[in-house]
């Protein structure tokens, strides 16, 4: 991999030298050497700080060219340790850093730069460079993936990945001896900021995905109309994706270690037989395609699992060749245009595609694509490689258009309103799409849950379709008076309630009781009910008692109404009543000191700690093994 740095004025080969050294023995992959072993293996080693020399690596020209670049690349070889070359462009002050993939991914060049930048200010003020201390090590984390691999959940997957890589190949394979890099074809686009701005931002934000899995779609879907897929046939795909699952131990930190982590799997997307036509057009169709290829997404195993079962659980005998098809976001590549003048920069001649050697391509067709940083704007670039044996530079012309065009599309569903949740993203709540579209067309949803077993019974002693109950029966309907005396500012008091209600949405839920089983909404702007009233005090007992019952039948409709009521009344001039209701619905005795609290903490302007969303509540309830619980009470209530 290759990354073209333009240098702060003054550098010189001196400090270039002096820099990659200070890289070099801070970042332990970049000193890696590759042995082979008697098995037919390979160990992996790493040198001390100071036993590779910077000096040795750079080379020093009057400007960059791709001839000189290329004998850089040719100069790194494993076996002898040597993971880094670099060439120094005096004139242009450019510096051309190429390193083995063994050695880094996309993040690890975020990570060196950032060093090379911390390096250059410490050097540039004289003082001795010392870099940030790294995370977990690569070391570390290669023995936590051997020992993953064997797990239960890890091998389970297996059948699952059987599944996805027997999926015919969308284009023939390249042809050896014939297909190399060094003879395949190349092309670069480049979207428009603006439409890239929405990709990175409002169209994730809609439809509650990742931009890979947004770009991902939409290249599955200009990959189904290239290829004339049909809606039985699944559209191939090899995807890499960064691999620094963090999650896998409790104390694992990767923010900080450079090394290759990268994850590659395939994906299978059922991505044709809807007319261009109609995803041209946009709207409902295309924002139904896009909720579906997301769950199709959705339902596959973790991606880091694959490599996993093929590479280090070998009796799963997961050994079908990779589609022929590849796709790789490398994520957002800042040039720092608001960094300090005496930055190292990344130019916008990052090269992301594979250098011209004379190995065999591995796909017929590769999108590597990145977010740059350009004058106008951050702008997606593209760059596609293809084995001229079985695709023509036209071809791969049409379809980079229909990529972007579907790209473009996607944006004019999010900015016409479209986009929502899918059923994965409610889990554990047990709808299908078209149910949730009947949510989201009714309400302006942030969640849907479903509900805790005690709310359930809730709910059904409260359920009034089965008798001519009224708001006054309903015993679960409680109310909280509070007598204040002395100055209250009204308004301030109302901000505070609605704060809560902004930290604790579920508390102004709406119940739904129209499918199998009731879910709750937690809508997207938590709005209380407010009242505010002013009454002399000759009259305010009975006045109050009033307001009091039409607060209690307020929240009568479960599915209608705010579940959080206050109502505030004046009844004095230094003396007021304060009373909440609130359904015990959404909440328990237990909560309600926490909730006085925060109101008061708000009141007075007291900062309060991040809030714990109650959906992870719901999510570990879900999670627990109902039959075993069952067993065990009916053996504790025996007789």
């Amino acid at each position: 991999q290759t990354m073209v740095l333009r240098a702060p004025a003054g550098t010189s080969e001196g400090d270039v030298v002096t820099l990659l050294q200070a890289l070099l023995d801070h970042h332990p992959m970049l000193r890696l050497r590759a042995d082979a072993d008697n098995a037919g293996g390979w160990t992996l080693s790493v040198s001390e700080p100071g036993a590779v020399n910077a000096a040795d690596c750079v080379q020093v020209v009057d400007e960059l060219s791709g001839e000189v670049i290329g004998a850089a690349r040719e100069r790194l070889c494993p076996g002898a340790g040597r993971m880094l070359a670099a060439v120094w462009a005096r004139s242009a002050a450019q510096l051309a850093v190429v390193i083995h993939h063994l050695a880094v991914d996309g993040v690890s060049w975020r990570i060196l730069i950032e060093d090379l930048n911390i390096a250059a200010a410490q050097h540039r003020s004289g003082q001795r460079i010392e870099l940030p201390a790294g995370g977990t090590s690569f070391a570390r984390w290669s023995r936590l993936l051997a020992e993953h691999a064997r797990t239960p959940a890890v091998t389970q997957t297996a059948e699952a990945w059987r599944d996805v890589a027997a999926v015919p190949p969308v284009l023939a394979a390249p042809q050896p001896g014939r297909d190399t890099y060094a003879t395949a074809g190349q092309l670069s686009a480049r979207l428009d900021p603006e439409t890239t701005r929405l990709l990175l931002a409002e169209v994730p934000a809609a439809f509650r995905a990742g931009v890979q899995d947004i770009l991902l779609i939409a290249f599955g879907l200009a990959l189904a109309e290239f290829t004339g897929a049909t809606a039985e046939t699944p559209v191939g795909i090899d995807v890499e994706g960064h691999g620094r699952s963090e999650d896998l131990a409790d104390d694992v930190d990767l923010s900080r270690t450079v090394g290759w982590f990268t994850a590659k799997y395939p994906v299978a997307l059922r991505a044709g037989g809807e007319p261009w036509s109609h995803i041209a057009a946009g709207g409902s169709a295309l924002e139904a395609f896009v909720k579906n290829a997301k769950e199709q997404l959705r339902a596959l195993p973790d991606g880091l699992t694959y490599g996993l079962v093929r590479y280090l659980n070998r009796e799963a005998g997961l050994d079908q060749p990779d589609p022929t098809v590849m796709f790789n976001y490398l994520g957002r590549v800042t040039s720092g245009t608001d960094t300090p003048a005496q930055a190292w920069l990344p130019g916008e001649e990052l090269l992301m595609s594979a250098p011209a050697l004379s190995m065999p391509m591995t796909h017929t067709l590769a999108l590597n694509a990145a977010t740059v940083d350009t004058e106008t704007g951050p702008c997606l670039q593209a760059s596609w490689s293809w084995a001229t044996s079985v695709l023509a530079e036209a071809d791969v012309e049409r379809l980079s258009g229909l990529w972007f065009d579907a790209l473009t599309r996607i944006c004019a569903v999010v900015r016409a309103g479209g986009g929502g949740p899918t059923p994965s993203d409610i889990a554990p709540a047990r709808l299908d799409q078209t149910e949730i579209d009947l949510l989201t067309s009714r309400y302006r949803v942030a969640d849907i849950l479903p509900l805790t077993p005690l709310q359930q019974g809730l709910l059904f002693l409260t359920d009034r379709t089965g008798g001519d109950r009224g708001p006054a029966d309903d015993i679960y309907a409680v109310q909280l008076t509070l007598t204040l005396s002395g100055a209250l500012d009204v308004d301030r008091l109302r901000d505070a309630v609605q704060s809560v209600a902004v930290r604790h949405p579920h508390l102004v839920a709406r119940f739904c009781l129209d499918f199998d089983e009731p879910v709750q909404i937690v809508p997207a702007d938590p709005q209380i009910a407010w009242r505010y009233e002013e009454f002399d005090s000759a009259e305010a007992e009975a006045r109050f008692e009033r307001l009091c019952a039409a607060e209690r039948a307020a929240i009568f409709d479960l599915d209608s109404s705010p579940t959080l009521r206050v109502a505030a009344m004046r009844c004095g001039a230094d003396e007021y009543r304060v009373v909440l209701t609130i359904h015990h619905i959404v909440m328990d005795g237990w909560s309600l000191p926490i909730l006085l609290q925060e109101i008061f903490a708000g009141y007075f302007g007291q900062a309060l700690p991040a809030p714990v969303p109650y959906r992870r509540f719901v999510e570990w309830l879900a999670d627990r093994d109902v039959a075993a619980a069952q067993q065990v009470w009916a053996e504790v209530l025996a007789g």
